[in-house]
């Protein structure tokens, strides 16, 4: 991009990753405070994120609590009716926690606003990253707590290692991506004869950062599975891990979705006005990859401080 066209694609990705940021804001505020990984207080939320980050963490206290008396419920009285909370809790409270800090929204949103892609992308990309962050929470507690007989403590600090490790891959694949868009080696997406995307080209998801983002295992997942053992319900404690991450896929697939529209909708509007689009898509590349390497880095500090 010589010359102005490198000046123009300097202010394009400038005005992108201010963009990402201020959506990813909610994320942003996590590395900044001491907080518990799946509850965050009420004072530290106020303080820093704001009065959306404060309601989702008074949410998450009373739909913590709800779920442990539940639990209680089935363990004492052999109650269906607290069984079918359980679960119905479960799902609500994968839905508001996927909202808060953490669980990939900004990379998802990064990605695909540096990627051409369909809309069923973002419902695959969410639904993986939020199905491999389940099964992880999984995997760690029943190794930890089952086998090992680490207590509650030790397993959340073990988690908080697991965290540090996927966001310092995360950072590794966005590193990648800043060197691919800035060495020009983005895919040339075909275009037609009126000048729009090829909206047939199939696109493939970067199965590294998937899997890298789902690693991090879910702290609600941790925690639910915590109060399923401590009542003797395992079983029910992973169907409900099950039913959470159900309700964390429809909130990251649908900020996916969002953004893949929302990418289109704005390129398909330049393309309309009759400029090039290369360039923009560029910009918006470099951009997106910045804000994934920048988000995760905070992230990653967060779970260091943590350690």
């Amino acid at each position: 991009l010589p010359g102005g066209g490198l000046m123009r694609g300097l202010r394009i990705a400038l005005a992108a990753i201010l963009l990402l940021l201020s959506c990813a804001a909610p994320s942003l505020a996590a590395p900044f405070h001491k907080a518990a990984p799946a509850m965050p207080t009420t004072e530290s939320g106020a303080t820093l994120g704001g009065g959306a980050v404060a309601w989702l963490a008074e949410r998450q206290h009373e739909l913590n609590d709800a779920i442990a008396d539940a639990f209680h419920a089935v363990e004492t009285d052999h109650s269906r009716a607290a069984l079918a909370l359980i679960l119905g809790l479960a799902f609500l409270y994968g839905v508001i926690h996927a909202i808060g800090p953490g669980h990939g929204k900004s990379i998802v949103a990064s990605y695909f606003v540096a990627h051409h892609a369909r809309w069923t992308s973002g419902i695959l990309m969410g639904s993986a990253i939020s199905l491999i962050q389940g099964v992880s929470a999984i995997v760690l507690v029943g190794v930890l707590a089952l086998l090992l007989r680490a207590k509650q403590i030790e397993v959340l600090n073990r988690g908080t290692t697991v965290e540090f490790v996927s966001y310092g891959l995360i950072v590794a694949v966005g590193v990648w991506m800043f060197y691919r868009a800035t060495a020009g080696k983005l895919h040339a997406h075909a275009h037609d004869e009126g000048g729009a995307h090829d909206h047939h080209h199939r696109h493939r998801l970067d199965r590294r950062l998937v899997v890298a983002t789902g690693l991090t295992p879910c702290a609600s997942a941790i925690i639910i599975l915590l109060f399923a053992l401590a009542n003797g319900a395992s079983g029910l404690g992973i169907v409900a891990v099950a039913v959470l991450t159900v309700g964390m896929a429809v909130t990251i697939s649908t900020i996916g979705v969002l953004t893949v529209l929302g990418r289109r909708a704005l390129l398909a509007l330049i393309d309309t006005a009759g400029v090039q689009t290369h360039r923009l898509e560029r910009g918006l590349a470099i951009a997106a990859s910045i804000a994934i390497v920048g988000v995760s880095g905070l992230m990653m500090y967060d779970a260091w401080t943590r350690l």
